[in-house]
Formats: structure tokens, sequence, C-alpha cells
């Protein structure tokens, strides 16, 4: 049957909006009144009759309720900016494409999210649309894809009844803040997770990139605040009002909300943190391999960014917003120092070689860089607070390029020649706390598992180890670390979507895939029975985290141990503390993950 032809009933029947897949019966709001012609004895009568007809219809319509049956599988709900009709499958509803803000074009290009344009009628929402404009691979010569017309967010519910208050977690899609959308396949949410774990989920599109977090003194025209960039913060914040104004419509509580995202939406979580701007949206956190280095100001970062303006030969902001999508994606300095690519993320740092910002402490958004606030008792949102890595975050890319063929010469070699410009002393203690007589799950590939690990601690799990610390110490509510532990039962690769490398260890996003049930389709077979158990593990405390805001009783708080996750849960004091320490004490924190 076409979704979009109506049967109307002659009948003059209130029906309820949803009619779920297989149902044989709509249930009727209220009972088919029947007027007697003649008992009408007066125009007043018919007067007052038609004027109570138009009230109970006026109230039919604001509580979501249409005199009309709807096709099975579709589902209606009306939100304080239009109607939309979703789908019903696998258990749950979901809504696709809703538009949180207006389309960031013309004059909203760099600027704040502005309300969207409500329409009338009834608007589809059976599937995504647009990612935000972006290139893949993250160079000039990418390919272009997306729009600018983006602003879009989408609920997954197992029940659209406003009075079950359920649980709601806000899924913040990584990508460098630069690709990816809140739809990515398995890589978001699903029907058959909202359904199975009895919780409603959200994901939205951000704007990314330039269009998203580029700082240039020029586009500080017309700001309300006489700043710059960060404007796909201000759009996350539009997205979480958005779901406290509306998410009771989807069953969901507005009282109950856990952010959680993954690699730069982990940087994201803790950016709303911190954010004057989105106290009281949401009352719980999970950063999972979430950025350490955020403390660019808006003067450097508008310093840096001169690359870009002199690229689009752009000398006013008519100009630069007279610019297409692909003039302004090749204009991004990615390869250009300091470079937005992040090429050497997954490697050993170079000496003095640093990327470019693309968050920045604006003043705005952020009033001080994270640590500050924290320190000096800012305007910060104190809610229980996760910090997730993986044990071996950098195995998900070619780096170096010839890894997964080396010996145990070659790492030697190699770690020897990346560190010694640090200290001299630096390659053997590194090689003495990562050393060839590891334990390594593989009977192959175990001087690249050495190597991942050693990149991984240095820019990402250490890291995070100390800003763990730090929100321990600056929070009220309870704070749990984890480092998933797991190795896959097979080799990884999703090419052309998220993964473009034959991941073989704990990798970085392994901890997201398993959650939303991507891991099947990332490992192309069927899960063994450690990969369900796995999986099983990290949904069941994340779940629970987002219902209760904290972890059961064999997951200690936050600095007392670290939860490894494999397909058992173990708890351990001070993980990786000595290599930590080496790290620390070597200046190398200041290469972790940034943006």
């Amino acid at each position: 049957m076409n979704e979009d032809a109506f049967e109307v009933p002659e009948r003059n029947e209130y029906r309820y909006l949803v009619q779920e897949e297989n149902e044989e019966e709509v249930q009727y709001v209220q009972h088919r009144h029947y007027i007697n012609p003649l008992l009408v004895l007066s125009r007043r009568c018919i007067f007052l009759i038609c004027l109570g007809v138009l009230t109970l219809l006026s109230i039919a319509t604001y509580l979501g309720y249409v005199s009309q049956t709807l096709p099975p599988g579709i589902a209606q709900v009306l939100t304080d900016c239009g109607e939309f009709r979703g789908r019903h499958k696998n258990g749950a509803y979901s809504f696709k494409g809703m538009p949180y803000a207006a389309a960031p074009v013309g004059n909203l290009r760099w600027a704040p999210p502005a309300k969207p344009m409500c329409r009338s009628g009834v608007s589809d929402a059976g599937r995504f649309r647009s990612m935000c404009a972006q290139v893949r691979p993250m160079a000039s010569t990418g390919r272009v894809m997306g729009q600018e017309d983006c602003l879009f967010i989408n609920v997954w519910t197992p029940t659209l009844k406003t009075e079950a208050k359920l649980p709601v977690m806000v899924w913040i899609h990584g990508g460098y803040l630069h690709i990816f959308s809140g739809g990515e396949s398995g890589y978001s949410p699903t029907e058959k997770l909202a359904a199975d774990t009895g919780m409603v989920y959200v994901s939205f599109n951000y704007r990314l990139n330039a269009f998203g977090f580029m700082a240039l003194e020029m586009l500080r025209e017309g700001s309300p605040r006489n700043t710059s960039g960060n404007y796909g913060f201000m759009d996350q914040i539009a997205a979480l009002k958005w779901i406290q104004t509306n998410i009771h419509l989807f069953g969901g509580d507005p009282g109950k909300v856990t952010i959680f995202g993954q690699s730069s939406g982990g940087t994201s979580v803790w950016t709303l943190m911190m954010s004057p701007l989105a106290k009281g949206l949401f009352h719980a956190a999970v950063d999972m391999s979430g950025s350490y280095v955020f403390n660019a100001t808006l003067e450097q970062a508008e310093s840096d960014n001169l690359v870009f303006l002199q690229k689009t030969r752009c000398t006013d902001l008519a100009c630069l917003r007279s610019l297409s999508i692909r003039q302004i994606l090749q204009a991004i300095p990615w390869q250009e120092y300091p470079s937005w690519a992040a090429d050497d993320l997954t490697d050993l740092p170079v000496k003095g070689r640093f990327l470019g910002p693309v968050a920045v402490v604006d003043g705005y958004v952020l009033e001080a860089p994270p640590f500050e606030v924290w320190e000096k008792k800012g305007h910060f949102s104190d809610v229980p607070f996760v910090v997730g890595t993986t044990e071996q975050e950098v195995d998900f890319g070619p780096v170096p390029q010839n890894i997964t063929t080396w010996t145990w010469g070659d790492y030697k070699w190699f770690v020897t020649d990346k560190l010694q410009a640090f200290s001299e002393s630096l390659p053997k203690d590194a090689l003495d706390l990562y050393p060839s007589s590891a334990p390594c799950p593989t009977t192959d590939r175990c001087p690249e598992r050495a190597f991942t690990t050693m990149v991984s601690d240095m820019r990402a799990t250490c890291p995070n180890n100390d800003l763990a610390s730090r929100a321990a110490a600056a929070l009220q509510s309870p704070v749990y670390r984890y480092v998933v532990t797991y190795t896959p039962s097979g080799p990884v690769n999703v090419s052309g979507n998220l993964m473009t490398f034959p991941s073989r260890f704990s990798f970085h996003c392994l901890d997201s895939f398993a959650f939303f049930g991507g891991l099947e389709l990332a490992l192309g077979k069927p899960l063994s029975d450690g990969d369900k158990k796995f999986q099983d593990l990290i949904t069941h405390h994340l779940v629970n985290f987002a219902k209760t805001g904290k972890m059961e009783d064999e997951w200690p708080e936050y600095p007392e141990a670290t939860a490894l996750l494999s397909d058992t849960l173990s708890a351990v004091q001070n993980y990786s503390g000595a290599r930590c320490q080496l790290w620390k004490d070597n200046g190398l924190y200041a290469y972790a993950w940034i943006n």
C-alpha cells in the first residue's frame, strides 16, 4: 500500500495515530457519537453541536490523533514544529530526518543555529536526510559528500506513550569533527537496540569541518558574541534543546538524558559538560575515545586558519558566503601545516609538530580551557561521567604502511628512530615497557600489537586516565573509567565506510560498533561466542548507567579502579601506570589526540 495514500473513513471516529505491524484492529479513542437529526430543534442547537465537534477535533489533533487509519508499520507524532510520519519495525518506532534547526545557508552560514521553518501538513520521517558537507578521504582531492542543509535529528523508541518516561541516550557521532553523520550503518542506533534495551535513542547531524568549526576574525561580523568557530557545538546544543522540548512525545524522559559520543563525539561530550550553554540539557555523559588536548585560543586558531582564507582568495564575508561547498572544502588546510587532516594521529609523534586546532576556546561556547573550568569551579555540568578508551586505539589505519609485516627488529628500529628526538634514553625505556615478550592473543602481527599499544597509550589511554582523574577531583558525581581489551574473533575491515584497514586488535570504534550491533557487519561473519559476550557486556553496563546514573558494584568509581572490558569485566588499579608515567615525564601528553 502506498504510505502516502490515506483512506478517509466515512464514520465520525477518532482513532489512535499509531497502528503497529500486523495489528488487526485500531483502538478507538472515543466511541462514535450518533446524532439523531429529529432531535435537532433549532439552529442554535446545530451551532452548539458543531462548535463542540470542532472543539473535540482540535483537542484530538493536539493530542496527536486524527480521524483516519494509518497503514501498518506507520506512526505519526506532532512535535512543536510540525507533524512527522515515522515507521515501526523490529519492535520499535523510528523517526528520521526531522529538522531541529534552520538550514545553515546564506546568511546563516557560519552563524549560530536558528529555529527551523515549521511546515504545515505531515512530513515524512522514514529515512535519513542529507549528511553535513564533507570530503572522504580528508583531502582537497577527496570525494565531496553531503549538503549544508543537514541539521536533522533522528529518534528510535519502543513506545510512543508520553507517560512512559523512558531513559534517553543521545548519540554524538565521531569523525575528527570533519566527517560522518548520525545515520552511519553499524555506527548509530537502530530499532532493534531500542526494543531490546527499552530505551529511547537519538542521533543528529551537526556542521563539520570548515562549515562547523572555522575560526576567522572575518567571521565575527554580525556575531552576537564577537566570536567565531564552534558552530558545530552550537548545533549540538540546539539538538539537545529540541530533545528537552519534544522527547516526551516519543516516550522519553527529558529529565533522564545521557549524552554519549565516540572519538570527536567523545570530545563533544566533555565540551558540552564544560559549556554554560548546555547546563541542564543532559544528566549523564559517556566519552568514548575522545580527545585530551583542548586548549587552542580563538586568536591562535584565527591566525592558523589564515591559510584557509588565502586559498579562498576572499577579502570579505559576503565572498566567503558565496563560495560553493566544493570550494570551501578544497580550501581547508588538510595537508598544509598546521594541518586539519589528522594524518599522523596513528603514529608516534614528530617532536614539535602539532595538528591545527579545529575546536577552540572561543569565550562563548567554552569560556576557558576545559581543565581550567574544572580547576576554577566554573560553569560546568556536574553529572555522572564515564571515560572509555580501547587498548589499541590506533589500530584503524596503516601507519606505518608496512606494519603488518614487521619483525621485532623492524619494531625496535622504528621506535628508536621516532623517539630519540625527545630524549636519548626514551627509546630504550619505551622498548623495556612494551617488550617483545609481552603476551599476544594472536599467532602473528605481535610487533604490530606492541607498537599500536604504545602509540595508543601515548595518544589516548594515558591522557584519558589523566582526564578521568581531573574529572574525579572536580565533580561531585561519580566518575568511571574503562579500557576495552577484547580482541575480536577476526580482522575488521569496513572498506568505504568507517574503517579502511584490517584492524585486528582492540581498535578505535570497537566499543561503539559492539554497542550498536555493528560488530557482525564489521567482521563480515557471524559473531563468535566471545564476540557476543563482549557485545552483551558493554551494552549491559552502558544501558544500566543510562538508567541509574551509576555502574554496578563490580565496577568501582575512578580512580579506585579501571574496568577492563573483554568477554568478562575485571577491575584493576592504576592501569598502565608505569607506562603512563614515562609518557607524562617526557612531555608526550602534549601530543595526545586533538579534535
